[in-house]
């Protein structure tokens, strides 16, 4: 059993003093909520952490920083990825500009959003319109490097997509993780293309030279596709950090049954990407099945643009076809309930129950990229919280919460599957 007397007699003088001492600081947290325009996927994801924001219009800075990117850092063995759904250069490079500009820094961390196709200042009426005829829905997360929000926002994908009866669901996973790493990876890569230049085809050779990278998506195997079997592997020069890094997520991916393959073949734009890869296909795992969402970490970014420090990110895009959908009235209540966890298993085991609680309409607030639980305690009590829904190891072992009254400070535990019904009889008290 977790004990909270100490903690929270310790935060209690100086609640959320990492957040900052300002007026108004209740307003914020919730200010992105107050977007009403939001779709049954979008509403989904609010159970989650993701606040629904109104689509960004992408200005002239965002489309220059990305070309100055790219020209400025072009060699002849890089090239720009051009996946059929991704996020694009330019709203990463928006979204970079507007947490740096309206200092989210000083905002509880991450910071999550979800919207719909971002707009563009430089796109005509015609342009626009058609574009509005079919928006993808992007989760982006930023202010977090840790390894759970990759699980987070998967986990995210994957019930927005069941929610649209989408299951056979596999998640291709990559990592070329920091920078150390990836140009180990590179030049590995290209020497051994060189050494097997002979056995190309003249078309692949002409690849080689411009970009190696390119030459691993090639699949035939009367050319690169024997190749790449043999290839060098990018984990296979993963950093200790980036290693331990990638090994999290996957056990994360394990822990809740979520199926993945490491596609070796999965390789980001390394100008702007770092770390994580992933993408989501339909119809299980075998390959040459539809790609329906996919994104990764970009954590680099931020200082290539001009920015003056590095932003953890992170985002996915989930494609119109499979999650569509028009407006809806909103039916979130305001939420009562905080979910404080205790150790990694705790972490990704407080998904599994905030997606239970979804299913029965009752919102739970969680800052599971937290590690310190004083802090997590801090922010209930900042944003006023009823009652917290503590997990630690004892009760992960357990399968069971904690259900903590904020104000009384009684307590009771409460085994994971009665939970649901528990906090519906304490929902009637506030």
């Amino acid at each position: 059993m977790i004990s909270l007397e100490n903690q929270s007699e310790k935060y209690s003088k100086n609640r959320i003093q990492d957040i900052g001492n300002r007026k108004n600081e209740d307003a914020k947290i919730s200010k992105f909520m107050e977007f009403k325009n939001i779709d049954e996927a979008m509403e989904a994801a609010v159970y989650y952490g993701f606040s629904p924001v109104e689509a960004p219009t992408v200005e002239k800075i965002d489309f220059d920083r990305a070309a100055g990117l790219i020209e400025e850092e072009s060699a002849p063995k890089d090239r720009i990825v051009s996946r059929p759904i991704e996020t694009s250069l330019e709203e990463k490079n928006f979204f970079l500009r507007y947490y740096a500009e309206k200092n989210l820094i000083a905002e509880p961390q991450p910071i999550m959003f979800s919207y719909r196709n971002a707009n563009s200042s430089n796109k005509s009426d015609k342009q626009k319109k058609s574009a509005d005829k079919g928006q993808s829905l992007n989760l982006q997360i930023f202010g977090s490097s840790k390894s759970v929000t990759e699980v987070i926002l998967i986990k995210t994908a994957l019930a927005l997509l069941s929610d649209k009866g989408i299951e056979d669901v596999c998640v291709g996973i990559n990592s070329i993780g920091d920078k150390e790493s990836t140009n180990k990876f590179v030049r590995e890569l290209a020497n051994y293309y060189r050494k097997n230049i002979n056995k190309m085809s003249p078309h692949c050779r002409q690849l080689f030279k411009k970009d190696s990278f390119s030459l691993l998506e090639c699949d035939k195997q009367d050319c690169c596709g024997s190749l790449n079997e043999e290839a060098p592997k990018a984990i296979s020069f993963l950093s200790e950090p980036s290693r331990q890094h990638f090994k999290e997520v996957l056990e994360g991916f394990e822990i809740l049954d979520i199926p993945y393959r490491i596609n070796n073949n999965l390789i980001p734009d390394r100008r702007h990407s770092s770390h994580t890869i992933f993408e989501i296909t339909a119809g299980g795992a075998e390959n040459k099945k539809e790609i329906i969402a996919s994104g990764g970490r970009y954590d680099g970014l931020a200082k290539k643009i001009g920015l003056r420090k590095d932003i953890p990110a992170i985002g996915i895009k989930i494609s119109s076809k499979k999650i569509g959908g028009a407006p809806i009235r909103s039916k979130i209540k305001t939420p009562g309930f905080f979910f404080l966890q205790l150790g990694f298993e705790a972490k990704l085991k407080g998904l599994n129950i905030i997606e239970m609680l979804r299913k029965a309409k009752i919102l739970v607030q969680q800052s599971l990229s937290r590690d310190m639980l004083g802090g997590q305690i801090a922010l209930a009590e900042k944003m006023k919280m009823p009652y917290a829904l503590i997990m630690g190891k004892k009760e992960s072992m357990e399968n069971t919460v904690m259900v903590r009254d904020m104000n009384t400070r009684s307590q009771e535990t409460v085994p994971v599957g009665n939970l649901s019904a528990y906090l519906k009889k304490l929902r009637g008290r506030f």
